[in-house]
């Protein structure tokens, strides 16, 4: 496939509160297209794009029996647009798994159409070699041409090189129906039986009476630690929607120069610790002698390998007490301003080199 650079731009990574996933572009719906179980119990999420920028994404409708969902970022995106190739597909042609697995940089994995004839719970699926794994979902499945001829969906676990594909003809409906029913903003969901939306909680759909599963528009909720930890972000002018990483109580935010990531470690403690420098091959004697005086605290110097980071620890239990709770709040967020701060002084005075995930120019 010679474009794959090009197609590349349409995919973007979604960053849900406890998995992440992959979606593409499609102006003709001026949304992103993924999978339904990606962001399944979330309203918002953050959508990355191929150079990296973070956007809030909102779910605008979901289609949980055919596992699709649209997200809109309130704008049009400058990205190429995937068109939907609704054709018939044969046994054996070449197709390509696009997304960002396992939380992986953007991956390309070849394969062939094993199978056009799968059919789960009354849907249809295209099996393929390809592979696809954990946060292919919601990418595309392109053909030679780079046209969407499926949506990543999942894969057998327990066997290999054997992963499922929505057809592009259930893309095609569900973008005909977005079209349709007009929507722009507020939460949605498809009725299994008639694909009318619902807007709102009902126990039989108001169109065609079926009785709905209660699950279809609940909210994951956050626990307490979460709740905790994104109302510091927030009160801070930190996006915390933006700061999950996709895996459960794992932030990571930019201050300045230096990448934060905030943490818990065994279900006993919570961190927050950024990389600052890289050991540099002179002046080892002063900057040890600097970093064993204890010269931030509450903050503490950590070295692995090479690389020295600014942490900070805390006992969850910690948390049960509502005076240390500001201060742990403060001083929680507080290391990323630290960090800005000493990562510049360690390579002006020690000549440390960067942490390869430092945003030198901030």
């Amino acid at each position: 496939m010679d474009n794959i650079e090009h197609i590349k731009q349409s995919v973007v990574k979604i960053i849900c509160g406890v998995a992440t996933g992959s979606g593409f572009w499609n102006a003709d719906v001026g949304a992103i297209i993924t999978n339904h179980h990606v962001v399944d119990g979330e309203r918002q999420v953050a959508v990355e794009l191929p150079g990296g920028e973070k956007l809030l994404g909102h779910v605008l409708t979901v289609n949980p029996q055919k596992d699709i969902a649209f997200v809109s970022v309130g704008r049009a995106l400058e990205l190429p647009s995937l068109g939907v190739e609704d054709r018939p597909l044969k046994q054996q042609e070449p197709v390509y798994a696009l997304g960002y697995p396992y939380d992986l940089p953007f991956t390309v994995t070849r394969g062939i159409v094993s199978s056009t004839d799968h059919v789960d719970r009354e849907v249809r699926y295209i099996q393929t070699d390809a592979a696809i794994n954990p946060g292919n979902s919601g990418g595309p499945l392109v053909n030679e041409n780079g046209e969407v001829v499926g949506m990543n969906t999942m894969m057998y676990r327990d066997a290999q090189n054997i992963g499922f594909a929505l057809p592009a003809q259930y893309i095609a409906e569900e973008i005909a129906m977005f079209r349709e029913d007009g929507v722009t903003d507020g939460f949605h969901v498809r009725c299994p039986s008639c694909a009318g939306l619902l807007s709102e909680p009902v126990e039989y759909c108001e169109n065609c009476g079926v009785k709905l599963d209660p699950g279809l528009f609940e909210v994951r909720e956050l626990n307490f630690v979460e709740q905790f930890v994104e109302d510091r972000l927030a009160a801070a002018g930190i996006d915390p929607v933006l700061a999950r990483k996709g895996s459960a109580e794992f932030w990571t935010y930019y201050r300045g120069s230096s990448l934060v990531r905030v943490f818990t470690y065994r279900d006993a403690f919570l961190f927050s610790a950024a990389p600052l420098v890289k050991l540099p091959r002179k002046n080892l004697v002063e900057l040890y002698t600097y970093v064993l005086s204890d010269p931030v605290p509450p903050y503490q110097f950590t070295m692995s390998n090479d690389v020295i980071h600014l942490s900070y620890r805390t006992h969850l239990a910690d948390l049960d007490d509502p005076e240390a709770r500001d201060r742990i709040g403060d001083e929680l967020v507080g290391l990323g301003h630290k960090a800005d701060e000493l990562d510049n002084h360690l390579v002006e005075t020690f000549g440390c080199p960067w942490a390869t995930q430092s945003r030198q120019e901030a």
